[in-house]
């Protein structure tokens, strides 16, 4: 299994499982389901309901290599290890608005004091050195009735794609795009675990 198959896999299993955990996920404050929950929690129950059912190991918060920050995730076959960070692709509100800043969250290149993007975060990985340059995982939702198309998975991955290669020396590439549905949130419904590799363009 080398690092493509792996990040294939990891969206493949993280999907087969976001439809039971969905059944059992009740927020405090949000309406049921998986979709409401912040990223860190959404990654540690997904996590958890895959453990020992996969071909390769899963390690939360692990250290990047100069010591300072954690990688979200950091998985591990007999053969290869990869970092993965990990984004919350949700671009609704709970009552269905539009959150304005989930854009942002997502491609804006400019790095914050207190928070990365998706985009901030591939070139952190690509930076740290790792054996594996590492993956992304983006954890989609939307409503089955999403009125903008162009903010399907497939889509959101192809941007993601573009972005990366217009604003670094380096690139990614989409693995997997694994859909899921059936969920019992009315805006956050069904969507999708994607995953990118980056690879050097040289």
């Amino acid at each position: 299994m080398d690092s493509s198959d792996l990040l294939t896999s990891l969206a493949d299993d993280f999907a087969s499982v976001v439809p039971a955990v969905d059944k059992e996920a009740e927020h405090d404050r949000w309406q049921a389901g998986i979709g409401p929950f912040e990223e860190d929690r959404q990654v540690e129950m997904l996590r958890e309901a895959v453990d020992g059912d996969t071909s390769y190991f899963i390690k939360t918060e692990a250290p990047y290599l100069d010591g300072g920050q954690r990688v979200d995730l950091f998985t591990e076959s007999e053969v290869i290890g990869i970092p993965v960070e990990v984004k919350l692709l949700r671009f609704r509100y709970d009552n269905g608005n539009i959150d304005p800043n989930s854009f942002s969250k997502v491609f804006s290149p400019f790095p914050e004091r207190t928070t990365s993007t998706l985009l901030t975060d591939a070139q952190k990985l690509y930076e740290a050195g790792f054996e594996e340059m590492g993956g992304l995982l983006g954890l989609y939702y939307e409503p089955v009735d999403e009125s903008y198309e162009r903010m399907s998975p497939e889509a959101i991955a192809e941007k993601f794609a573009l972005d990366v290669n217009y604003w670094y020396d380096f690139e990614v590439e989409t693995r997997n795009v694994a859909h899921f549905d059936g969920l019992r949130h009315p805006v956050h419904q069904q969507g999708a675990i994607i995953t990118w590799e980056i690879v050097d363009s040289t």
